[in-house]
């Protein structure tokens, strides 16, 4: 069962210019300003590669913030997609419990062995369509080292290009220690959710920017979260 699930309260254009308009619209600040919370769904914006990491313990963080950005999402009326390897950790009743609509989720399986490469191409079919404003991309649940390849240029760069040209938001899941580098240079922005346990039997989930590139300060808002009654 997925260690993670129902989110119960908040919900949570790569800014080009350098100016204060362009930072305060896509919901960062100028530098030296005060930094205020934003929901990371402010983060994730169209044409922006965005990389959810987390340590080998703690994938459950980053599958909840994915399953959130989801909700977010579908709640906007866009159409949304979850590509994983076969067997991986996507489990529909949570998912459910959290909100989602899953009639309009399109999760796709792609059988172990094509690896990251076979993913990739599942998010690229995905995307030429335009029928999808999110794709989720499930490199974490793959073997160790399997997502290696992920980095390749090749493939971040086509997703790149279809996620400007269709205003789609692309997001890849990973699974790496916090000092380990982003999957590559075309990563906007790599975030580590936390997850911090609470008296209550909820979950904190707090989102660490490990990696920024349009070089302002941000501090996306942590959420809290319910998990399934076994983790309660």
């Amino acid at each position: 069962m997925l260690p993670t699930a129902a989110a119960a309260s908040s919900e949570s254009e790569e800014a080009g210019g350098s100016d204060q308009a362009s930072f305060v619209g896509a919901g960062l600040a100028p530098v030296g300003a005060p930094v205020e919370p934003v929901e990371l769904a402010e983060l994730v914006t169209p044409g922006r590669l965005v990389e959810l990491s987390s340590p080998p313990s703690g994938g459950g963080a980053c599958i909840s913030t994915a399953a959130s950005l989801l909700r977010r999402a579908q709640r906007e009326g866009e159409t949304t997609a979850w590509v994983q390897p076969r067997g991986g950790m996507l489990y529909p009743p949570d998912l459910h419990e959290a909100g989602i609509d899953l009639e309009a989720l399109v999760v796709v399986h792609v059988p172990e062995d094509e690896g990251a490469a076979g993913l990739c191409k599942a998010a690229e079919l995905l995307l030429r369509s335009s029928a999808f404003g999110l794709v989720v991309v499930d490199l974490g649940s793959l073997p160790s080292g399997g997502a290696r390849s992920a980095s390749r240029t090749s493939w971040q760069g086509r997703l790149l290009g279809l996620s400007r040209q269709h205003d789609s938001r692309v997001i890849l899941l990973t699974e790496k220690p916090s000092d380990a580098d982003s999957l590559g240079p075309l990563i906007g922005l790599r975030v580590e959710p936390q997850r911090i346990r609470r008296a209550d039997g909820s979950f904190t989930v707090e989102p660490h920017v490990l990696k920024n590139k349009s070089g302002a300060p941000v501090s996306p808002a942590a959420s809290r979260f319910v998990g399934p009654p076994g983790l309660r």
